[in-house]
């Protein structure tokens, strides 16, 4: 079942309808059986460091034709693999994923790999549906690699976060036996990851590891702790646990060690101070998120009604954009929406990631930063992780005024936004930016762009994409708006200190 119906037959042909299928079932499609069982390949011993490969010879692959064995390849543009499609990295084969370059593995799709997977230092992989890696095969990570709770990681190999790497693992995560979880830079398994350990998971000395979602130690699993440890979970261990003698351990939300009577618990650190609580300026454990996502979310007003926010959750959405207020069109006194206070706090309440938007009828500066201020007020009580969004298409304000002048009562509605110290963004379609704004002039500001079809034409830079009306969630009555988010706000929002936040 997935989480969206059909919209229509040419939106289900869009990646995205994919992506929000429901995770996989208990019965995966990879079990361990079937993942320590590859032949021996020639995968480079681990390094910390990036070392460039000599790419002479290197095929370059687009997604559409098989991998052969004994051939290696590079990815130099976005690759996707959908559509139900199944893909495998033979033996004795590398696939290189280049700066500038992106694979994403989405939800009704999977990828098993035999060979050697390396992601250079400016290049990501984001993973939602199903991807193992065989005995003897490997995985290196110098860029950024993320995977969203509907996906499933089965490891059996060396999977290596490099020095300068981001890992976000969320889903279900298995690393069996053979494999190994290694990290050297930062390591998130977050809040909605359940990760079961028949391997190793080793964090270096440099290294960060934020344990967040269900954490399981099993008999013959082992955790070794070498960098900067910090606990936000209950984590279970049958298994061993062993903190090296330079190692930190800082505990939040709770955060604990429950042994079984076969579980052990090595403490080699030589410290004079207990560290128990992570002091005020630990890293955020979003600073290992990677910068390129791919969360799934609605936006509503009131116009939706009631709304069950734990059932859209559970359904799979990553974040909502809420209406918070709405300028009056005959006298430019603005008005909050009526269910904004019920939907922030409820959705917040769910887990979801939040942001705000204020519906535009302003057709001068001056009321324009009117209405700006309004709508600062409205959304100030709250704690937004995305951004403070300027909603900009009544028709009357392309039908009564000039370019210039809806250029300026946008700049100065964002300024506003800006100078209380949001994160400011511009909601728009496609028509308003290419033939009723100067967007040269509003180029410090991120986009978020409305276009209905399955892929956005729009040329310009865009961090949201709305890219339909009708889709249908779960806890929602009726259509609703779904989009897709490209930029992690929340983490440039809170490492950039905007919208209040700590």
């Amino acid at each position: 079942m997935r989480l969206f119906k059909k919209i229509t037959s040419l939106l289900t042909a869009v990646f995205l309808a994919g992506a929000l299928a429901l995770p996989p079932t208990a019965d995966p499609a990879f079990a361990e059986s079937n993942v320590t069982s590859g032949a021996n390949n020639t995968a480079n011993s681990t390094s910390a460091e990036y070392i460039p490969a000599d790419t002479a010879g290197y095929v370059r692959w687009t997604g559409s034709a098989k991998l052969a064995e004994n051939r290696n390849y590079y990815i130099d543009k976005p690759v996707k693999i959908t559509d139900e499609k199944s893909v495998t990295l033979p033996k004795s084969s590398k696939l290189l994923i280049k700066d500038g370059g992106s694979l994403t593995v989405f939800t009704d799709s999977s990828m098993l790999i035999k060979g050697e997977l390396t992601v250079e230092p400016s290049a990501r992989m984001n993973v939602s549906g199903e991807l193992a890696a065989v005995k003897d095969s490997a995985i290196y990570n110098y860029g950024t690699f993320a995977s969203t709770n509907l996906s499933t990681l089965h490891l059996s190999s060396v999977f290596l976060t490099g020095s300068k790497g981001l890992t976000a693992l969320s889903g279900e995560v298995y690393i069996y036996k053979n494999g190994t979880l290694e990290n050297h830079n930062r390591l998130t398994l977050s809040e909605t990851s359940d990760v079961t350990l028949t391997g190793k998971a080793v964090c270096e000395k440099n290294g960060l590891l934020f344990l967040k979602g269900r954490f399981v130690v099993t008999m013959n699993g082992e955790l070794t702790s070498n960098g900067a440890l910090y606990l936000y979970t209950n984590a279970a261990c049958g298994g061993e646990i062993t903190l090296g003698a330079g190692s930190k351990l800082f505990k939040d939300h709770g955060g604990r060690f429950t042994l079984t009577k076969a579980g052990e618990f090595n403490d080699n650190r030589k410290r004079e101070v207990p560290e128990n609580t992570a002091p005020p300026d630990a890293p955020s454990e979003y600073d290992s998120e990677p910068e390129s996502v791919n969360w799934l979310g609605v936006d509503v007003s009131r116009y939706q009604g009631a709304i069950d926010w734990k059932r859209v959750k559970a359904s799979g959405v990553d974040f909502v954009l809420l209406r918070s207020s709405i300028g009056d069109g005959s006298d430019i006194i603005s008005g909050e929406d009526i269910r904004f206070s019920k939907n922030v706090v409820q959705a917040k309440e769910a887990g979801l990631m939040v942001g705000a938007y204020h519906y535009l009828w302003a057709e001068t500066v001056e009321d324009a930063r009117k209405e700006a201020r309004f709508f600062i007020k409205t959304i100030s009580p709250y704690a937004l992780d995305f951004p403070a969004i300027l909603d900009f298409e009544e028709p009357s304000q392309q039908q009564n005024l000039t370019n210039a002048e809806r250029t300026r009562i946008a700049k100065a509605f964002l300024e506003e936004v800006k100078n209380a110290g949001y994160y400011p963004m511009l909601y728009t379609n496609k028509s308003w930016a290419v033939t009723y704004l100067d967007m040269d002039e509003l180029s410090e500001y991120e986009i978020w762009l409305a276009e209905w079809f399955p892929q956005p034409s729009y040329t310009g830079d865009f961090g949201i994409w709305q890219y339909t009306p009708y889709g249908e969630v779960s806890g929602i009555s009726g259509s609703v708006d779904l989009d897709v988010c490209y930029k992690n706000y929340r983490k440039l929002i809170l490492n950039g200190g905007y919208n209040h936040l700590k």
